[in-house]
């Protein structure tokens, strides 16, 4: 008989522990009761707010059932204040049918279901429930005005979102009117109504009146305002610079302009990169407008601080920061600037003379004559008794060569422009003046200054990470041609015979290469900027130069040629860690 007792035993709590295993196993494979391994994202749990107001004409839990169809709505608000043991007062025109079907539902419920669905109001005051329209001009519920206190943000902005998505919405247990307002000089939260609208006030404070944090970070490889740019226009597009003001408000985040407008440095001065606020609601719904996050960067100290903004918001920006902050690549440049120059001139010119007993005449094809009348004896003068006519001939060729260099050697960042500036300022023009003082005139002169004169080369490195530098390069190479001069426009100074230079001329050689790939080591040779005047001057007799044939006879010609070409080797070296320091001994 036990061993009976003890199979039937055994048999019950094996088929308990097998119908146990199966209902948890059908939950664990089910979409519903998925829950125990389920990931749940830091700070991502939704914060659920119930806007509605507490509907509670009773303590007891009083369940009842109903199945009413077309009833007047005064019976079964009548039935529902007879059942809490309540008097009932129904102010105005109220009227309407009723027709629902419940089982077992709290009285408080089946209430508010039925005030809901007939678009009505209550007021419980003395035991007695007073039942009104909520789109009654008149309301019952300003009882007490109830003093909240709002620390962090604006008192304004919450009275704002009070009035215009909840106290608004005609929603049972609540007032239909706006009744909340603020005391801007405490920034103090003003309630006039009953208990229920003044606990849904507090649960709006207490979700939204919170300290804003702030977070920072530190910046190594690149500075806080360009770090601060970066997360502005990449991870907040949406972003705008706060411009100041507000609606009162006890310790609003930050206001002001996007930058310092003083250039000077000020130790402890931050500025505010960008911020970004609650935009504006569409449709009813009014935005709340609180908090927001803001960017500001603080250059003497290294860091980027950000201030509110959401945990996933944080750490967004903190993995961004992370990726961004990165040590960036340098390499040395070396440069040899070479100008090659050639100038040459050739210079033919034939002289005649003409010596009497009575009188001299020299000329060239320059168009100098010279003639002598009178014979005059002496050791300066030496005529001949006799006629004389000489021809010279004047050949000249002057040949010259210049090579001019510069090596300026450059320590740059990769993606950063550097500058090679070896210009030299000149006059560019002048105006003249004449000032007639109490004694004496002077003269005044203007100068303008131009700053162009040489060369000037921008470089702009991309460093990639399998040995080569990628270079845009532009040099800018300037020298003067021509200075035009006039007479000065100033009266006084023309007529001393002043000259203004009007005008400078220069003559430019410009390039701009984009993206040369140069190996770390190599050298990259720019050439081909050249530079080539030629210029013929051809003097003659009058009339005799002229002639064919002989003409040549009583012509002089001067020629010209200049040639220079410019020439930029480039040779960049990658710095590492190894050798930095050894590349930037040989540079300085």
């Amino acid at each position: 008989m036990k061993n009976t007792i003890k199979k039937i035993s055994t048999s019950i709590m094996l088929l308990i522990f097998a119908l146990s295993n199966t209902i948890t196993s059908s939950q664990a494979f089910s979409p519903e009761g998925y829950n125990a391994d389920k990931p749940i994202l830091r700070g991502s749990a939704p914060s659920v707010l119930n806007l509605k107001g507490e509907v509670n004409i009773t303590k007891r839990n009083i369940p009842i059932s109903l199945s009413l169809r077309e009833s007047d709505v005064k019976q079964v608000l009548r039935m529902f204040a007879d059942k809490a043991g309540l008097n009932i007062i129904f102010k105005g025109d109220i009227d309407g049918k009723v027709t629902m079907d419940l089982v077992n539902i709290p009285l408080n419920s089946a209430f508010d279901m039925v005030l809901e669905t007939s678009d009505l109001s209550y007021v419980l005051e003395d035991n007695t429930l007073i039942i009104t329209k909520n789109d009654d001009d008149t309301s019952i519920s300003k009882q007490a005005m109830t003093v909240l206190p709002v620390k962090y943000v604006s008192a304004k902005t919450i009275a704002d979102f009070l009035n215009k998505n909840i106290y608004g919405m005609k929603k049972p247990g609540l007032s239909s009117k706006e009744i909340a307002t603020t005391n801007p000089s405490t920034n103090e939260l003003l309630i006039f109504g009953s208990q229920n609208d003044v606990k849904i006030a507090q649960k709006i404070i207490s979700q939204f009146d919170k300290k804003p944090v702030t977070t920072v970070f530190r910046v190594n490889h690149t500075t806080p305002a360009e770090m601060s740019a970066m997360i502005c226009d990449m991870l907040l597009p949406t972003s705008g610079v706060n411009s100041g003001g507000g609606t009162g408000g006890a310790a609003g985040i930050m206001t002001g302009g996007a930058a310092s407008s003083s250039s000077d440095i000020v130790l402890g001065e931050g500025s505010v990169a960008c911020s970004v606020s609650a935009a504006g609601g569409d449709g009813n719904v009014s935005p709340v407008g609180l908090g927001g996050l803001s960017v500001a960067y603080y250059t003497q100290l290294g860091t980027v601080n950000i201030i509110g903004g959401s945990e996933q918001q944080v750490d967004m920006i903190r993995e961004f920061i992370e990726q961004n902050d990165k040590k960036q690549p340098q390499a040395y440049l070396e440069f040899s600037i070479i100008e090659l120059n050639e100038d040459g001139s050739r210079n033919f010119s034939n002289v005649w003379s003409f010596t009497s007993k009575h009188f001299s005449i020299n000329a060239d094809a320059e168009g100098n004559t010279k003639f002598d009348p009178i014979y005059v004896a002496g050791p300066t003068k030496n005529y001949s008794d006799s006629a004389k006519l000489v021809y010279t001939i004047n050949y000249l060729l002057s040949n010259g060569k210049a090579r001019t260099i510069s090596n300026p050697r450059i320590l740059v960042t990769n993606g950063q422009q550097s500058t090679i500036d070896m210009t030299s300022d000149y006059v560019k023009t002048v105006t003249s003046q004449v000032v007639q003082g109490s004694l004496n005139a002077t003269t005044q002169r203007d100068y303008e200054i131009g700053e162009d004169d040489g060369i000037k080369i921008e470089v702009t490195p991309f460093i990639s990470p399998d040995g080569y530098v990628y270079l845009n390069l532009k040099p800018d190479y300037s020298i003067i041609k021509e200075q035009i001069s006039t007479l000065s426009t100033d009266e006084a100074a023309a007529a001393q015979g002043i000259q203004d230079i009007q005008a400078t001329l220069l003559q430019r050689r410009n390039l701009e290469l984009k993206n040369v790939r140069i190996k770390d080591g190599d050298t990259l040779v720019v050439a081909g900027m050249m530079r080539e005047y030629e210029s013929k001057k051809i003097n003659k007799i009058p009339f005799l130069g002229d002639i064919p044939g002989i003409g040549s006879f009583f012509r002089s010609t001067t020629s010209t040629k200049e040639k220079s070409e410019l020439v930029i080797l480039i040779t960049p070296k990658i710095l590492t860690d190894s050798n930095e320091n050894t590349v930037n001994r040989d540079a300085l």
